[in-house]
């Protein structure tokens, strides 16, 4: 299983050329990330920050553009979990148009799991690996270039 978003690109999110700034196609891979845990896991993100104090910063990304994304589309943005190791999670990220199943883009991005009161890496919890579990996909079924 996935979770998936709709997100509309408006007009500051567009470059010169009429298509996505590249940075924003990040940041709402993050934004997918903090809809996930509201409305995928029932667990607001500045919630497991402020109240867990546990931290899921970004320590390695890697993207990867395959189609442009242009103003007024509507990109569904999904999210996997690919990997679970003791003090991290390898998210995989992908954007896609319609009923399109081919990506214009996708990232992974391991995030390290931070206690935020000594802001030091610390062990995944067993409860988050748990409830990440249903979202974990085969590196197969990650969607590849067009």
């Amino acid at each position: 299983m996935t979770f998936r978003t709709k997100l509309r690109y408006r007009f500051g999110d567009i470059d010169d050329a009429g298509i996505a700034y590249y940075p924003k196609l990040l940041h709402y891979f993050h934004c997918a990330f903090e809809d996930w845990w509201s409305d995928g896991l029932q667990h607001p993100y500045p919630r497991l920050l402020h109240d867990d104090a546990l931290g899921m910063p970004a320590v390695k990304l890697e993207a990867e553009f395959f189609s442009p994304v242009r103003y007024g589309d509507e990109p569904f943005v999904h999210l996997g979990v690919l990997r679970m190791s003791t003090g991290s999670v390898e998210f995989g990220f992908w954007m896609t148009l319609g009923d399109d199943p081919k990506p214009l883009c996708r990232a992974r991005v391991v995030a390290a799991t931070v206690d935020m009161r000594k802001m030091q890496k610390c062990p995944l919890p067993d409860v988050w690996r748990e409830r990440f579990r249903p979202f974990v996909i085969r590196e197969e079924d990650f969607p590849r270039g067009r």
